[in-house]
């Protein structure tokens, strides 16, 4: 963990917000960079899909604080969260789990761990125009399956249209969730 990190959990009391953006730079104008400004406004600790090795760092530091814990991610970065919440399954509730576009490379179902008290995941089905995300790796998952939990905690959402004139694609996806989601990131990230 870096200092960065340290003072986010230091400074952290009722609430901890961590989320990983996906594959690529974070810098503007790519997508990830929505996401990587929420850490830099101190609504999250945001990092890039990652390694099981920096996820268990993470993971002790929230096994630490007694604070709310909510995890997000978008793209690859909706792995690494399940991955952290995986990790956290015997010591730690994730309070909330957010979903954007999860890709995986090996499967079309993710498994919510039975940590997880409530969640939203919005995906959608018209592909990337990015062309390495070609066939199914374009398109965020819809199937899940909830280890010990009841359905009714976890909402999930297709996203169709980003404007009535513009179909929503993997790319528009942060953006759709920041803003026009049922349940908007913006909104979860800002309670307290």
């Amino acid at each position: 963990m870096n200092t960065l990190s340290q003072n986010y959990f230091a400074r952290t009391s009722k609430k901890i917000n961590i989320g990983f953006y996906g594959l690529g730079p974070a810098s503007f104008p790519y997508v990830n960079y929505q996401l990587a400004e929420l850490g830099k406004k101190n609504l999250a600790l945001v990092f890039p899909p990652t390694s099981l090795l920096r996820l268990g760092r993470i993971a002790r530091a929230c096994k630490k604080t007694d604070s709310s814990l909510t995890i997000f991610g978008y793209s690859r970065g909706a792995i690494s969260a399940i991955n952290l919440c995986k990790m956290l399954t015997k010591q730690k509730k994730v309070d909330f789990l957010y979903l954007i576009d999860p890709i995986a490379f090996c499967t079309n179902r993710l498994r919510v761990p039975e940590n997880v008290v409530q969640g939203f995941v919005c995906y959608q089905r018209n592909g990337a125009r990015i062309p390495f995300l070609f066939g199914r790796l374009g398109k965020g998952i819809a199937d899940y399956v909830f280890c010990g939990q009841k359905t009714k905690n976890f909402i999930i959402e297709q996203a169709f249209k980003i404007d009535p004139s513009t179909v929503v694609m993997h790319e528009d996806m942060v953006e759709y969730c920041l803003l026009k989601a049922k349940i908007t990131l913006i909104s979860l990230l800002n309670e307290a």
